[in-house]
């Protein structure tokens, strides 16, 4: 079933919002992630990617800057490019991330879905899942 992140109120989003990252199922987490990067614009996620990067271990911070910003890099897009050249994996900062995050969610999105869902790991997608779910699931 399809999370519907525009329903405070879905079965999904409570469920998850009531939920630990380790209490979702990967494939549901990844999912869920999905439906949130289809349904949801870059600019209403950029407060819960901030706070996603803030929360996560550095070094695996780094490490999805790092793919997300050689993906950019490689994109042809000379935008995505700049952005990209302008954050420093070794000292990203978590509102860094969350701008990359969310500027490869408008113009990128496969790229998203390479390495932020399928590359970042269970925990990191369980995670990115259950604080959207807290997050929206306020909004009614």
């Amino acid at each position: 079933m399809a999370t519907d992140w525009n329903d405070p109120n879905h079965p999904a989003v409570q469920q998850m919002a009531n939920a630990s990252p380790d209490q979702v199922p990967p494939d549901q987490a990844a999912q869920a992630v999905k439906d949130l990067h289809d349904q949801v614009s870059p600019q209403d996620l950029k407060p819960v990617l901030e706070q996603h990067y803030s929360q996560m271990d550095p070094e695996q911070m780094k490490a999805i800057v790092a793919q997300l910003q050689q993906q950019l890099a490689q994109s042809g897009n000379p935008q995505s490019q700049a952005v990209a050249a302008s954050v420093n994996p070794d000292n990203v900062t978590p509102q860094q991330a969350a701008e990359l995050h969310a500027h490869a969610h408008e113009f990128h999105p496969n790229t998203v879905e390479k390495v932020v869902i399928a590359g970042a790991g269970a925990a990191a997608v369980g995670g990115l899942a259950v604080l959207a779910a807290r997050h929206f699931s306020q909004k009614k």
